[in-house]
């Protein structure tokens, strides 16, 4: 467990938005919990909330009502500015798009995370030990438009886990990628989230990536329902 906890717990959330033909319910759940360095995948079709619920967990933005807690504490209560410190410092993201910064090689990409998360004290070693250990190391001089698709998103995770965060979100990681490559960056991810003891969310349209995490949820229709990894969702579970 993470000194600052990192269980993931959502309540009674509702995320609305005023529209010129009327009010958009985007997301509606009664019950989210994660225990700490769990990983849960959540599934569902296109339209039914997965991302907006993987944003307020992030504290990219606020619910309409109901309440977001990482470990103790409340991020959906927090102001802007207090969100911004606490992800930064406490949160890894992964991306279907790798957003990695062109001008910068794979070692400047991963280490830069650690002085947003402002723990540069000893980067270059950090950065060399984690490249090493996820097989990135004899990329660490390459810019990412020298990359492939999958590598570019290992250095995506890597990037993602080298401050250590307390929980790790990912949306739709592997979406772009064959599936060989998508195999090697979910073990990439699943390898370092129990290796650092991180709670992973992890969205996805895949069956196959979804079965390597802990637990499956299905979010369908605004309403969220449970299921064992290789089972069909049970509504009404979770």
């Amino acid at each position: 467990m993470k000194p600052a906890g990192n269980s993931v717990t959502a309540r009674d959330l509702v995320v609305e938005y005023p529209t010129p033909r009327g009010t958009v319910h985007a997301l509606s759940l009664d019950r989210l919990e994660v225990d700490g360095g769990e990983s849960v995948a959540i599934m569902g079709p296109s339209g039914c909330g997965k991302s907006t619920l993987l944003g307020l967990l992030a504290g990219l933005a606020r619910p309409t009502t109901g309440t977001v807690t990482i470990g103790a504490t409340v991020i959906s209560s927090l102001q802007e500015k207090a969100r911004i410190r606490f992800r930064r410092q406490n949160m890894g993201m992964v991306y279907q798009a790798d957003n990695l910064l062109p001008h910068l090689s794979v070692e400047e990409n991963v280490g830069l995370q650690l002085g947003i998360a402002r723990r540069a004290a000893d980067a270059d070693g950090e950065v060399e030990a984690l490249l090493q250990r996820l097989g990135l190391a004899a990329l660490r001089t390459r810019l990412p438009d020298q990359l492939s698709g999958g590598q570019r998103q290992r250095v995506a995770v890597a990037r993602a886990v080298i401050h250590r965060p307390a929980v790790i979100l990912a949306d739709e990681p592997t979406g772009s990628l064959d599936p060989a490559n998508a195999e090697r960056v979910i073990d990439t991810m699943i390898d370092s989230q129990r290796a650092i003891g991180a709670t992973l969310v992890l969205v996805t349209h895949d069956p196959s990536i979804a079965r390597r995490a802990d637990r499956i949820i299905e979010l369908e229709r605004a309403i969220l329902t449970a299921a064992a990894p290789d089972a069909v969702a049970v509504p009404d579970a979770v």
